[in-house]
């Protein structure tokens, strides 16, 4: 009976609180609601409203990280250029005068003294071949004049043309350094484009993350301002029992102490999103501009929880076979095959064959003298065309062919360098290996993480609807007066944990399909397989007699 009496009594207290507080205070004002508690502060900022392919396409034309990486591949190619550079021809001229005045030494100086005045005019050109050779070509010329009694043509001209070619035949024949360095520079080059794509799709899957960051960011705000709203609601539904004399004071206290508490959690929540947009902004904004950086994000597109079918077999293909950093390990490899082609090469005879084919001509004015040393009796002119005539008639020919070979005793120093180049090629070989290994790891990690985020979202679904029907169930137990302060203030808190876990793990699921797809087609950098191979050749065991 006594239960009965106290029910009814709370259920009339409860529909005569508004009545009462006026009796007691003037004017009291009404509860607020929880909308009206949880309304957030007016905020001025410019706002952006973005969509996730938007987001993308600013990263994409702005991202700073994209933007000081994509020189890479443009060095690299340069590189190359360089290194080719080496089988450009070359264009050799030289012009110059002398004039030598000496003393005269003997009866044979041919004047008291001998001055002799020549004009030099000289042309050619020098081609480095890829076999590995050099060809030259050489037009020489002179003009030369002389006080000398001996001398038969003054002035005279000379002039001869030569051709030369050489060839090595065994060591440098198939490979040289220079080619050696081209094909590294090459594989450089195509590392460094992998990398630079590498890093454009993992800074895409990190702005679709720091995109479902933000959005969770700004539930999880709204979820405890919810959760505070409660709270105060709650403060002043005690504070008006309390004035009604149907509730102890040390409850209001309670229920404030819990406010305070949730108040702390909006301000965590309200950093936690500043944090989320700055990270955003770090990666779409080209500029340290103070508008652009208070800028208020609102993301337009929400979060689904859909299932998504992962087929692991064919993931794992997929990113052994076009991975980003298994491409680059790969590419390292075969640079490493390159720098054991070279080594082996070195090993063998230096055998050199040297050709060369020139021919001569003598021009100008032919003095006749009387005796050897006498007076002029007479003079027939001519003059250069006189040496170029005698040059391309091949008058005086002159060819040369030889063949050089050396070879080191023990050959020590090559032996050793092909094989470290050995060495470097298995070590290369075993880096490739290892980093299949890791790759099929990240993606069965990887795929089971979707798996598992999304049997997440599903079981934090439920908790936070049964947390909904508890919390329902102890506010009407409490009006009715058969709960306490403290059990709704612990279903409302437990509310906000459950809301808060279900929006973390939607937004962990949507990461982690983005996860997914990155791990299929690139790797997170760092690894053997990422580094560019250095151009310097293996130590070149040629010394001097072998370039003869």
């Amino acid at each position: 009976m006594m239960r009965l009496r106290r029910a009814a009594f709370a259920v009339l207290l409860t529909g005569a609180i508004p009545a009462m507080a006026v009796a007691q205070e003037p004017a009291p004002s009404p509860s607020p609601t929880v909308s009206a508690l949880v309304a957030p502060p007016p905020d001025n900022r410019p706002v952006i409203e973005l969509s996730l392919e938007e987001a993308v396409k600013r990263t994409l034309e702005n991202n700073a990280d994209i933007a000081v990486q994509k020189y890479n591949p443009e060095f690299s190619d340069y590189g190359v250029r360089l290194l080719k550079g080496y089988y450009e021809p070359f264009f050799i001229s030289t012009l110059g005068q002398r004039s030598n005045t000496s003393p005269a030494s003997n009866a044979f100086a041919g004047a008291a003294a001998p001055n002799t005045r020549t004009l030099t005019y000289n042309f050619g050109a020098l081609q480095n071949l890829p076999t590995g050779g050099s060809f030259e070509a050489d037009f020489n010329n002179n003009r030369q004049t002389t006080n000398s009694v001996f001398s038969s043509f003054n002035p005279s001209f000379g002039s001869n043309f030569n051709l030369s070619f050489n060839q090595p035949l065994l060591r440098n024949f198939s490979i040289d350094s220079t080619r050696y360095q081209i094909k590294v520079a090459k594989k450089n080059f195509e590392i460094s484009d992998v990398q630079f794509r590498q890093i454009v799709v993992n800074t895409v899957a990190n702005v679709k993350q720091a995109y479902y960051d933000l959005i969770y960011a700004l539930d999880n705000l709204s979820a405890q301002r919810k959760s505070l709203g409660l709270a105060q609601q709650l403060l002043e539904e005690n504070r008006i029992k309390v004035r009604v004399g149907t509730m102890a004071p040390l409850d209001v206290v309670a229920a404030q102490s819990e406010v305070a508490g949730r108040e702390a959690n909006v301000i965590a929540a309200e950093a936690a999103v500043a944090d989320a947009e700055d990270t955003l902004k770090r990666a779409m904004f080209t500029s340290n501009d103070p508008a652009e950086w208070s800028t208020r994000i609102v993301p337009t597109d929400r979060p689904t929880a859909e299932p998504v079918t992962v087929d692991v077999g064919a993931a794992v293909v997929n990113a052994t076979q076009k991975r980003t950093d298994m491409q680059a390990a790969r590419k390292s490899l075969e640079s490493a095959e390159y720098g054991v082609s070279y080594a082996r090469n070195q090993l063998l005879p230096a055998l050199n064959l040297a050709a060369g084919y020139g021919t001569a001509g003598v021009g100008g004015t032919l003095i006749q003298r009387q005796g050897l040393g006498g007076p002029i009796i007479g003079t027939i002119p001519g003059g250069y065309g006189d040496a170029v005539s005698d040059v391309f008639a091949r008058t005086y020919p002159t060819w040369t062919l030889t063949a050089n070979l050396s070879y080191p005793v023990l050959n020590r120093q090559a032996g050793a360098t092909a094989a470290r180049a050995r060495v470097s090629r298995d070590q290369q070989q075993a880096t490739v290996h290892q980093l299949e290994l890791q790759i099929v790891q990240e993606v069965r990690a990887a795929a089971r993480a979707v798996d598992t985020n999304y049997k997440l979202v599903e079981s934090t679904r439920a908790a936070r609807v049964l947390q909904e029907q508890r919390l329902d169930a102890e506010t009407k137990k409490f009006a009715a007066g058969m709960s306490t302060n403290f059990l709704v203030t612990q279903a409302q808190r437990d509310l906000a944990v459950a809301e808060v876990a279900e929006l973390q793990a939607i937004a962990n699921y949507r990461k982690s399909l983005v996860n997914f797809d990155r791990v299929q087609e690139a790797g997170v950098g760092g690894g053997g397989g990422n580094a560019v191979v250095s151009v310097r050749p293996p130590i070149s065991t040629t010394t001097s007699a072998t370039q003869q």
